[in-house]
């Protein structure tokens, strides 16, 4: 038979008299509820503030490595922009090799060797908890890339340079491809205003300070065609190198050379001087390819000739 009500005797040491509780059957089960609810609201509330306190510590922990991360990722992009310096000059060394081998110059389409892409789908997961980290991450891998392509397009255009250069290695001992005078370049090739008349004149080459009576070398095999003094320029030496190319010096102090004389790369042909119109020792120097002033830059490659 269920029972309806409980009785509770609660009889005390000291006492002769009984006291009695009666519980009914809605009351038990109303406090048992209460109590379980009671337990269940506390398991919760603990539960769930230790998963909130674990969830900021991993939150703090996160933000520590995005912080790390994104520092990593600003040395890295540093070296990406320095090696990037780095690999345009090796482009415009490999120009002025493709130049004197007798090639087409690569245009700036080829060089910037360009691929298609997307960014979409590469770093989602990433992209979701840090978009800007993302989209960094993403720029600098795609720099990477492209560095490495345009590696790998110098060094083919340095191949078929080199066996152009082998091909006609009579033409490029006669090429001019070193600099003549050991001395910082204090004018360049083109427009400029003139030194001495400030007005705007076109500058046929490049003026090397030196000091005064410092070695003029030749930039290659030929033969010399005119060593005398020229208005404004100075005491003067030509060189005709065959294939077209002709080379000039000018301030000269004196010679060491004679017209009708044969060099060789590396001969001493002049020393500096302040022959001419000039505020002070240096060389200026011109080459001519068929006839026509190209900047001498153009053929200075004093760290690959021997």
């Amino acid at each position: 038979m269920p029972f309806k009500d409980w009785t509770i005797l609660i009889v005390p040491h000291n006492e002769i008299q009984v006291h009695r509780l009666k519980i009914s059957k809605l009351l038990f089960w109303g406090g048992l509820a209460f109590c379980l609810a009671v337990f269940g609201g506390i398991s919760y509330f603990t539960f769930s503030s230790y998963n909130k306190h674990f969830d900021y510590l991993k939150y703090i922990n996160l933000q520590r490595e995005n912080r790390i991360l994104s520092q990593k990722l600003g040395t890295v992009e540093e070296k990406i922009t320095e090696m990037n310096g780095k690999v345009s000059d090796l482009m415009e060394e490999n120009q002025v090799f493709r130049r004197i081998a007798g090639l087409e110059l690569l245009d700036e389409e080829i060089r910037e060797v360009g691929i298609g892409g997307t960014f979409v789908g590469t770093y989602d997961e990433l992209y979701e908890i840090n978009s800007p980290l993302a989209k960094k991450v993403y720029e600098q891998e795609n720099y990477v890339d492209v560095l490495l392509r345009k590696s790998e397009l110098i060094n083919q255009s340095l191949q078929e340079a080199i066996e152009g250069m082998e091909a006609s290695s009579d033409k490029w001992v006669h090429t001019p491809s070193i600099k003549p005078a050991n001395g910082y370049i204090s004018s360049y090739f083109g427009r400029r205003s003139h030194p001495i008349y400030h007005t705007m004149q076109y500058h046929n080459g490049i003026d090397i300070s030196c000091r005064n009576g410092a070695p003029i070398i030749a930039p290659a095999d030929g033969k010399v065609i005119m060593v005398k003094h020229q208005i404004g320029y100075g005491l003067t030496v030509v060189i005709d190198h065959d294939f077209g190319y002709r080379t000039r010096y000018a301030h000269c102090d004196k010679s060491n050379v004679r017209y009708g004389q044969k060099v060789k790369r590396g001969d001493i042909i002049a020393f500096v001087g302040e022959s001419g119109i000039t505020t002070g020792p240096n060389l200026h120097y011109e080459v001519y390819v068929d006839g026509v002033a190209c900047d001498p830059l153009n053929f200075i490659l004093d760290n690959y000739v021997p």
